[in-house]
């Protein structure tokens, strides 16, 4: 007997077509009896704030939301009739809790498409904090509480946008430590790894952050990034993402502490081109360097005159320390030679791979102690899990809030100003400008002296402007 009780179809699609009523936050359901009489537009913007961990925020995701959750008819008379049912439940009261002529209003009217504007910045752009990177307006003097019903939502921008942030900041870092060690640049797509898939609280959120990363890289083991770029941003397969011939644990352990050199030796010989990486701390990682530079010098060796590569992966143990350390064993057996800028290298046919609980600043940390101790960048690249998924809203300070409001026919400037400075809004309807100097200001729209970078990106309910994946990646480039 089958005892799993589920909601019957009909009721469930109700439910789904209810999804743009109800995803919002629940006190949002009362706001529209609490603006002011006369009230018809309202007008908002989304920034990072000062005091954000990275002085400028890379803008990405809008295009991912915009297409999943609003594009089209997103209010239906089952939508509306489920909502009002949750909103009595939720409230226990219809009486101000529930705007139902607003929906149905919408539907009869717009089609059901929900009569916003959005304007926003070109995705890929990277803007200087405290500047607006999207404004939002009610285009219905009757749907002035639309604007605040859709900032629960658009507010998730920050997870993607964070995460490719983050990304491109750990890549700038690298980059500028290559550029003062370093011969050549060509590690340095492949120079951060995800290993973060696992790290997601769902497997949106795995898809967002690895989206994020491979906007900077292309080494991950995270798939699904790969597959979101592709669906929402139509992303080549070819040159996307790449991985290489890996091991973990369960297969360096799998012949016991004594079987660890017999098990070496078969992954040499099935693997003799290419890139192997193998994990070397399951017991002790200075003895498995120790092994590898001397019973396996010869095998190592004849796999990078085929090209190949041997990364070597302590997963355990300082961050700093253990890297330097693993560097400096392998060296005593192959050696190195010094690079023009005077830093020493690793034969190419060998190197390390640090990816255990590594952050941003950790990264920062190792690319410090490698330089002070004449070594390379290159002799080492980063696999990161948690950190890169390891953000939240305030990392970048991210905030989305009201700046006017139309009310009998004429606008008003809306602001907060409260003890703490950093938490002051703007006021008025905005527009993004590039200063002469290179920087963003963001000003009034009646300010003549800049043209306004935002562009609409939606329309009642229509999507005016698409990014592809290679417009993201020359944007980035760009700013």
């Amino acid at each position: 007997m089958n005892n799993f009780i589920t909601m019957p179809i009909l009721a469930r699609q109700a439910m789904q077509n209810a999804r743009y009523i109800v995803n919002t936050d629940g006190y949002k359901y009362t706001h529209y009896g609490q603006y002011p009489d006369g009230t018809t537009k309202s007008y908002a913007y989304y920034e990072s704030r000062k005091g954000a961990k990275f002085n400028k925020t890379l803008f990405f995701g809008l295009q991912y939301y915009l297409k999943k959750f609003y594009e089209g008819q997103v209010i239906t008379k089952d939508g509306i009739d489920w909502a009002e049912e949750f909103a009595y439940n939720y409230f226990g009261t219809l009486e101000g809790t529930f705007n139902r002529p607003m929906w149905e209003h919408i539907l009869n009217k717009h089609g059901g498409k929900p009569p916003i504007e959005i304007m926003a910045v070109p995705e890929g752009t990277r803007v200087d904090v405290n500047n607006s990177l999207m404004t939002v307006v009610n285009r219905d003097d009757l749907c002035w509480q639309l604007t605040s019903h859709v900032e629960t939502m658009l507010s998730m921008l920050w997870f993607p946008c964070s995460t490719a942030t983050l990304a491109w900041e750990l890549k700038k870092m690298i980059k500028d430590y290559m550029l003062q060690t370093c011969d050549d640049l060509d590690l340095l797509n492949y120079s951060m790894h995800n290993f973060g898939f696992r790290a997601g609280t769902c497997l949106e959120a795995s898809e967002i952050s690895s989206a994020g990363h491979l906007l900077s890289f292309v080494g991950s083991d995270t798939p699904p990034g790969a597959t979101f770029l592709m669906d929402w941003y139509g992303a080549p397969m070819r040159g996307l993402i790449a991985s290489v011939v890996a091991s973990e644990h369960s297969i360096m352990t799998s012949l016991g502490r004594e079987g660890e050199e017999k098990l070496v030796r078969d992954l040499l010989r099935k693997y003799p081109n290419g890139i192997l990486s193998l994990v070397i701390d399951s017991f002790n990682y200075r003895n498995f360097v120790e092994m590898i530079g001397t019973k396996f010098k010869d095998e190592v060796i004849a796999r990078g005159k085929r090209g190949g590569k041997l990364v070597l992966r302590p997963d355990s143990g300082d961050p700093v320390t253990t890297t330097i350390e693993v560097i400096e064993g392998i060296e005593k057996n192959f050696g190195s030679f010094e690079n023009k800028k005077r830093y020493n290298e690793l034969p190419p046919y060998i190197g390390a791979l640090w990816g255990d609980g590594i952050r941003y600043d950790g990264v920062r940390n190792i690319l410090f102690a490698l330089k002070s101790g004449r070594w390379a960048t290159k002799n080492v690249i980063y696999g990161m899990g948690n950190g890169l998924i390891d953000v939240e809203r305030d990392t970048q300070r991210f905030a989305f809030k009201s700046s006017a409001q139309e009310r009998n026919g004429e606008w008003h400037d809306i602001w907060k100003e409260p003890l703490d400075p950093s938490k002051t809004s703007k006021k008025g309807r905005l527009k993004l400008g590039k200063h002469p100097d290179g920087y963003f200001v963001t000003v009034n729209q009646a300010d003549p002296r800049y043209r306004d970078i935002q562009v609409p990106v939606f329309r009642d309910g229509e999507i005016l402007q698409e990014y592809s994946y290679e417009d993201i990646k020359a944007n980035i480039e760009k700013s």
